[in-house]
């Protein structure tokens, strides 16, 4: 499955349900999807399902008032107002959500395998030698040491970000924290 194709999605829609389904199967045998905790920001309204390992972070269309959705039984944003710009996936325990169940699809853009362009299929059982190896050298890199947990960045041609439960940049067993998919910079 290749996530990206997800952006620009609203909440509830056909592919971000089936998704959650397919998810949901994994983990519980069962398509029934939990119900998300909703964060609403001025800028972004988060769709956050902790026992399947993926939030979704919605960008609505005209900046929201948080207040407004406050009080307990308050209904979320009206989910045609909203758009999928972020998709985050986690490896447990990070942040208290479990891990994403499934493995998908990451497109490698032609100038960066040589102009062949090819695919990728990451899960979040990866170490950081082996999302390295699958995507090459990142465009980015942070943290390490002192700095906290190493990160790696491919957002200009990928539109993917991997932060590793490490701080050792020599150790490529690392595994994956988390991980994040957008547009890449450059669309």
């Amino acid at each position: 499955m290749n996530l990206h194709s997800l952006l620009g999605e609203q909440p509830g829609s056909k592919a971000v349900e089936t998704l959650l389904a397919e998810a949901s199967r994994k983990v519980t045998q069962d398509s029934v999807v939990p119900s998300p905790t909703v964060k609403v920001y001025k800028d972004a309204v988060y769709h956050s399902y902790s026992q399947l390992g993926i939030s979704f972070n919605y960008e609505p269309s005209n900046p929201l008032a948080p207040a407004a959705y406050l009080a307990p039984g308050t209904a979320p944003p009206d989910p045609s107002l909203l758009s999928l710009v972020a998709i985050h996936l986690y490896n447990s325990p990070t942040d208290k959500f479990a891990t994403f169940p499934l493995a998908f699809i990451i497109n490698i853009p032609r100038d960066a395998t040589d102009g062949k362009g090819a695919a990728a299929e990451i899960d979040m059982s990866k170490r950081a030698h082996e999302v390295v190896q699958l995507l090459g050298e990142p465009e980015e890199k942070v943290g390490g040491g002192r700095q906290g947990n190493c990160w790696i960045g491919y957002n200009k041609s990928i539109g993917l970000a991997v932060d590793f439960a490490g701080s050792s940049w020599d150790d490529g067993d690392m595994t994956i924290a988390s991980l994040t998919l957008s547009l890449p910079d450059g669309n």
